[in-house]
């Protein structure tokens, strides 16, 4: 089950960006995030707090354990206004996401997918214009997940993030079929919780 994280949820929803930065200490580092910089604690407090912070939840058990979180966020980077999107859109109507994350206990079962359908079933049924997402042009999953739910690469850019120098950003849109925009206040995804 995907819902939004509370407060009581900040534990869990930190302790799989933990095993993430385990992983790509033993592995290969596909984020570009910083441990202890992005995304840490504050990170995840802020958008909790802001309402922006979804988690999957396992449904076996007592479904105490998260295995995926992202952040559907109304605010853009400041390099997004250097981007040729070609789906324009006022920032109420825009949907970033942010800090997409899946543990490595749950790798290639497909949670990614089910963490993106569901921020696009969200985004089309808040009448949104536009998702934007991006990510390291190394970070070959994050690239494949894009390409494969239709995603279109509105350019590369070389960005400092995190203060520890220059990566090169994919930027990643999608537009919702028929996402014309209702035209009143900023699209948020309040109400939306279920599954993906």
């Amino acid at each position: 089950m995907i819902r939004r994280a509370t407060g009581h949820d900040i534990d869990a929803v930190q302790q799989i960006y933990m095993e993430l930065f385990a992983w790509e200490r033993r592995h290969e580092a596909y984020s570009k995030w910083v441990s202890g910089v992005y995304p840490d604690r504050t990170t995840i407090r802020r958008a909790i707090a802001k309402q922006e912070m979804y988690a999957l939840w396992d449904e076996k058990g007592e479904g105490k354990k998260i295995y995926a979180a992202l952040a559907i966020s109304g605010e853009q980077p400041e390099d997004y206004a250097r981007v040729n999107w070609k789906f324009r859109a006022p920032p109420r109507l825009v949907f970033v996401v942010r800090a997409l994350c899946v543990s490595p206990l749950r790798f290639r079962e497909g949670l990614g997918t089910q963490m993106m359908h569901f921020v696009m079933e969200t985004a089309s049924r808040m009448r949104c214009r536009a998702v934007r997402f991006d990510v390291w042009s190394g970070n070959v999953p994050a690239v494949k997940l894009c390409e494969k739910l239709g995603f279109r690469c509105a350019g590369r850019k070389s960005v400092v993030r995190f203060g520890v120098g220059a990566d090169e950003r994919a930027y990643y849109e999608w537009a919702p079929a028929g996402g014309a925009g209702n035209g009143t206040g900023r699209a948020s995804p309040e109400s939306s919780q279920g599954h993906a």
